[in-house]
């Protein structure tokens, strides 16, 4: 069965994968692949950014195997880690979602072992690199340093994860890379890690289909500037007005360097209000961003292309919303990403508030009554996951729209504070009176009773996931005419 394989590298990496994550709750599908395998690089093991998008991911693995394989629904598409790949249990690395550095935590000088180079080797390195670069500890990552981070990252090639998933890596498999082009981890990981897979002397094992295999790459402009420190400080800090300079020349690289990408895509906007400027370890937590979520989109669009469509030459990528607008709804996305994900995600909207609005008060309901569904939620670990998922403060889909609505371009297609159904879609609400309620609890009772009383499902899990489903696709059509 074809897997992706997605490497999100730095910290732009991780929070595209992020938002991947909640389109695959929300049902979005991705074509031609049975699974997703995301592979986070980034050797700061404390970053912020990182860790919350690996509990994410944990999060909507458990999930996941609770509801079992499906085509479509909420959380179908199958997540799973590298190690668990080999279907056999012989994996012999850490069952994670992140790549093992194994603990770096000393500065790059030592790494290089400048000490013990002789005086013309060192007067070499000093040319190539800065007095902070040398003395910067890599377990805050590269800190926007993209020539330490090839030095660091080129030592992967050869490391037991990438031997592993090179050795499980099959014909028709797809490999999609995310990382910015302005910062350190990112810009120097993606052009390395497509030179060794494409390199037809590689030393990893199934070198020839990895040198076949289909590939694209998001690679993400500047979308944010970071504050600067106050005159005189010592302030540990990345500097941001050089990331227009640093994308540039990477731009160049990639135009004469860059081989064996199937599709590129290209996404970046204009920094809005400057953020606290956190070089790394757990204060390195930024809010999600449109920039991210349509970066996304750009894993979702690859995978729709067919075999022979990606295989007639390289194609290239851009985003441009419909309209200029500073509060962007899903009438302002282009009819395509708009058709792939505006649905699912105002029926994954609906499920989340009325989950978490309404259904501890249907404990009489005979969708509630049929699967004993106030025991399972006080019993059941799966609805504790589910509910982290939903309401987690650092990582969960309420705090992640939360986040998209704070910038001064927000995605605020959805209304998170609003109780009304009739009102939760910005660009399409429904008129209500006397006679017609529109969506209230009482039609969702109607279409989840309905919905369950047609299934013979008992798991109490599976049968609610099924329920709100059937009934959140008979509302958004039949009452919201969402089109």
């Amino acid at each position: 069965m074809p897997k992706l394989f997605v490497f999100g590298i730095g910290g732009t990496g991780s929070r595209v994968i992020r938002s991947l994550v909640m389109l695959m709750a929300a049902g979005v599908k991705v074509q031609n692949c049975d699974k997703i395998v995301p592979i986070i690089i980034d050797p700061d093991t404390q970053n912020g950014d990182m860790n919350r998008t690996v509990d994410l991911l944990k999060t909507y693995k458990q999930i996941h195997q609770q509801l079992g394989r499906r085509d479509e629904g909420f959380f179908h598409k199958d997540i799973s880690t590298l190690s668990s790949i080999a279907g056999d249990g012989s994996s012999k690395i850490r069952d994670s979602f992140v790549y093992d550095f194994g603990g770096i935590n000393k500065p790059f000088k030592d790494h290089v072992g400048y000490n013990q180079l002789d005086i013309d080797s060192q007067a070499l390195v000093d040319l190539l690199f800065t007095r902070e670069n040398l003395g910067n500890s890599l377990d805050v990552g590269f800190r926007g340093s993209p020539n330490v981070g090839s030095v660091v990252l080129n030592e992967i090639i050869d490391s037991p994860e990438m031997r592993f998933f090179a050795s499980n890596f099959q014909e028709g498999d797809r490999v999609f890379f995310v990382s910015s082009i302005f910062g350190g981890t990112g810009a120097a990981g993606f052009p390395l890690l497509l030179k060794n897979f494409k390199d037809a002397h590689t030393s990893l094992p199934n070198g020839a289909s990895l040198n076949r295999a289909l590939t694209g790459a998001m690679v993400v402009l500047p979308y944010f500037s970071l504050e600067q420190p106050a005159a005189g400080s010592e302030a540990d800090f990345i500097d941001s007005n050089a990331f227009t300079t640093k994308a540039k020349d990477a731009l160049s690289y990639y135009q004469h360097h860059l081989d064996g990408v199937n599709a590129l895509y290209y996404i970046g906007d204009t920094p809005d209000k400057p953020l606290e400027n956190n070089p790394g370890r757990a204060s390195q937590k930024n809010d999600a961003h449109l920039i991210e979520l349509l970066s996304a989109m750009a894993i979702v669009d690859f995978m729709d292309y067919s075999d022979n469509e990606l295989d007639n030459g390289q194609v290239y990528h851009e985003f441009g919303l419909r309209e200029d607008v500073d509060q962007v709804q899903f009438a302002h996305l282009d009819s395509e990403t708009r058709d792939k994900i505006a649905k699912q995600l105002i029926r994954f909207h609906y499920f989340e508030r009325y989950f978490t609005m309404h259904t501890a008060s249907d404990a009489q309901a005979a969708y509630a009554k049929g699967v004993d569904l106030p025991g399972a939620m006080r019993n059941e670990p799966v609805f504790k996951e589910l509910n982290k998922f939903l309401t987690h403060a650092e990582f969960g889909y309420q705090s992640w729209l939360r986040e998209l609505n704070r910038k001064e371009r927000t995605f605020a297609a959805l209304n998170l504070d609003e109780t009304d159904f009739n009102r939760m879609v910005s660009d399409k609400q429904i008129e209500t009176g006397l006679f017609n309620k529109g969506i209230n609890q009482n039609a969702f009772v109607k279409e989840l009773n309905k919905a369950a009383e047609a299934s013979s499902e008992r798991n109490a899990f599976k049968a609610t996931i099924q329920a709100f489903e059937k009934a959140t696709d008979v509302l958004v059509e039949g009452k919201l005419k969402y089109s």
